[in-house]
């Protein structure tokens, strides 16, 4: 019998109530495929049949008693394909999708001549056929044919040539039943490296995980029709117990098992897995804290997750409190996670800062990843503030009103510095001097100075109207060698609400360079965004060759195909790194599990031109799946494709195996697991 000690049920209906809909929009089933719609109230289907929903004039669905009966019947409404038997089916694309786990049904499938019946999954993102062989993925858990109701097909649909060969030995689990009559369950334990089928919980076969099996899909549950049907002319009936899901993923979120309504009385349970109603590390609505303190902060926190987690920072006043932190509540679902940050905080105002560290869009509602704080309290006072949706950084205040002893109290309220006035930050002969405005909206802009990848001073906020052509003068101090260097003014907190008057921008107005005038220095509005100086002297940091050396060529960038090494030990992260170059290079750091390995890179390989730079990132990870975030650190777009700065991760390997999932394509930060086996 299987065992399912240390998963999560993720998804449960056991047919007490109906919840179907044309798209499942406010429902947990949809009837009809996106993609396959062939009119206003059907799915164009296969076999000899179609699937309408109950707008066509046919309600191919019943539920009674626990139980989901679907029917099937010769033609008889002016929708679906002409001539083709009227059947149901549901689908949770758009709604619900898993990557790996264990699926299953509990279902009586028909016997009469016509019957088609199938449980399977479908990706979220199919991705192309390399060869051009009219190949696919697809997950089937279970095939039955009416004709022969006793034997049961289970099935993987690949890209991957090499099994495609010899499709039925390498990817087809066929298995006969001594006594297929009633209800039996049908399920698939979906792993990275191997696909195992089940029925009535007992292993009937495994297959090897395709290299393109490594996504989230969807469910799909169906009765179709095949010519044999149109012989026996009279209604086809399937039935329904439940479709479960379970996920081992530690970051799952579980679901409440619902009631259970066996139509014959029989239960398999749920495998030894945990659902919503136990207790499971961690609960929502529970709290994780963060630094020492007296003062309590406390967020409330959901994602819209999507090909992973949302990761995010929490910072006071400019210094970050704990590590990279995970989000797993479902705003969708109105969940909230709990983060309790202690501190010792001195009268007066503090600035919050939450940064999201792995934003993604890829052009859908339901392609979005996202982070919210749906609310804030300091020392039990709600913060009105600190509702403050999504964005790749927010911020907000919370007001001390007794005092700490980390600062003392000040006197008098200081005000902002007056514009025209300077700031002065790190030290040293050499001095670089930005001109800074803002946009303020809902707070001011902060941001980060660094130099050659080094952070100089720690955050710094903008007061100065852009709009009025008021300007700020932050100095930055140090003594840098002979050559060009690179400045990143990376904006912490932008954000966007749809229109000129909700936009919050941070604006480099210009540069000088030891009293000369950096022509790139004016780099306008970005999340990031980095230019060149040159130092024609040289300074200390690096010192001088002992013997004068005749003029050389500037070193090129390392040549396409090149490896870069970050971090020691002997497991191999490996990734192919390209760029759109636009007004500098793209700058990006890379972290496992939080940790940054190495400090700021720098793209040079085109991705236009298909190159590519190998990035191999050292170290000992633990068995298991790690998270790795790659954070594109200057993100730019001009309004046009060749005013766009992109930075992509084009493969991973990790120990020379291919990631899947390790193809992120360009965004502020992107994240992707690898599986380490040792």
């Amino acid at each position: 019998m299987i065992d399912l000690t240390g998963y999560k049920l993720t998804f449960d209906d056991e047919f007490n109530a109906r919840s179907i809909s044309l798209t499942g929009a406010g429902t947990t089933w949809g009837d009809t495929r996106a993609q396959w719609l062939g009119d206003a109230f059907s799915d164009v289907g296969f076999g000899t049949s179609s699937f309408v929903d109950p707008g066509s004039g046919y309600d191919p669905f019943s539920v009674s008693q626990g139980v989901l009966s679907i029917t099937a019947v010769p033609d008889r409404t002016p929708y679906g394909v002409p001539g083709a038997w009227e059947s149901g089916l549901i689908t949770t694309q758009g709604h619900f999708s898993q990557t790996y786990g264990y699926f299953e049904i509990r279902a009586d499938f028909s016997n009469l001549p016509g019957a088609w019946e199938a449980f399977w999954l479908l990706p979220d993102h199919p991705l192309p056929d390399p060869a051009g062989a009219g190949h696919w993925q697809e997950l089937d858990i279970v095939e039955n044919y009416g004709v022969n109701d006793a034997a049961i097909f289970s099935g993987i649909h690949t890209t991957d040539p090499a099994p495609n060969q010899n499709w039925q030995a390498l990817l087809q689990v066929a298995s006969l039943m001594p006594n297929p009559a009633g209800y039996h369950t049908y399920g698939m334990n979906w792993g990275p490296n191997q696909i195992s089928f089940y029925i009535d919980g007992q292993l009937i076969g495994t297959r090897a995980t395709p290299s393109d099996m490594h996504g989230p899909m969807y469910l799909i549950a169906d009765l179709a029709t095949q010519s044999p049907a149109s012989g026996g002319g009279v209604p086809i009936t399937a039935y329904i117990d439940y479709i479960r899901v379970y996920s081992s993923d530690p970051n799952a979120l579980a679901v409440v098992h619902d009631t259970v309504s066996s139509p014959d009385g029989y239960d398999p349970g749920l495998y030894g897995a945990q659902e919503a109603s136990q207790t499971f590390p961690p609960p929502l609505g529970s709290s994780t804290v963060i630094g020492t303190g007296p003062d309590q902060l406390v967020l409330k926190i959901s994602e819209d997750a999507y090909l992973g987690d949302a990761l995010y920072t929490v910072s006071v006043d400019g210094v970050q409190i704990g590590g990279t932190l995970t989000a797993h509540a479902s705003h969708a679902a109105g969940q909230d996670e709990l983060i309790t940050v202690q501190g010792d905080w001195a009268q007066g105002d503090h600035t919050v800062l939450v940064r999201f560290l792995n934003d993604r869009w890829d052009g859908t509602p339901q392609s979005d990843r996202n982070l919210y704080v749906d609310g804030a309290t300091y020392n039990g006072v709600n913060d009105a503030a600190g509702a403050i949706g999504n964005a790749v950084g927010q911020s907000f205040l919370f007001t001390d009103k007794s005092g700490g002893t980390t600062t003392p109290p000040p006197t008098t309220p200081s005000p902002p510095p007056p514009t025209g006035s300077t700031t002065v930050i790190g030290t040293g002969p050499d001095q670089l001097v930005l001109k800074i405005s803002e946009d303020a909206y809902l707070g001011d802009a902060l941001y980060t100075v660094s130099v050659d990848g080094v952070q100089i001073g720690g955050t710094l906020t903008a007061h100065a109207s852009h709009a009025a052509g008021q300007d700020e003068l932050i100095t930055v101090q140090g003594d840098w060698a002979q050559g060009d260097h690179t400045v990143l003014v990376r904006f912490l907190n932008d954000r966007w609400d749809g229109t000129p008057q909700s936009d919050r921008n941070l604006y480099v107005d210009g540069a000088t360079y030891n009293g000369v005038n950096d022509a790139a220095g004016a780099i306008g509005n970005a999340v990031g965004q980095s230019f060149l100086f040159t130092d024609t002297s040289g300074g200390t940091t690096t010192p001088p060759p002992t013997t004068p050396s005749p003029p050389t060529t500037p070193s090129p960038p390392p040549p396409t195909g090149s490896a870069t090494v970050i971090g020691t030990g002997p497991d191999q992260l490996v990734l192919k790194i390209s760029e759109d170059a636009y007004l500098g290079d793209a700058l990006y750091s890379i972290a496992v599990d939080g940790v940054q390995i190495g400090g700021t890179l720098t793209a040079h390989a085109s991705h236009a031109a298909g190159q590519d730079e190998l990035i191999t990132v050292q170290g000992d990870w633990a068995p298991g799946d790690h998270t790795v975030l790659v954070h594109f650190l200057n993100d730019r777009w001009d309004g046009t494709p060749q005013t766009d700065r992109n930075l992509y991760v084009d493969q991973a390997t990790y120990n020379e195996a291919v990631v899947r999932g390790g193809a992120i394509g360009s965004a502020v930060g992107q994240t992707f697991i690898f599986h380490d086996l040792l």
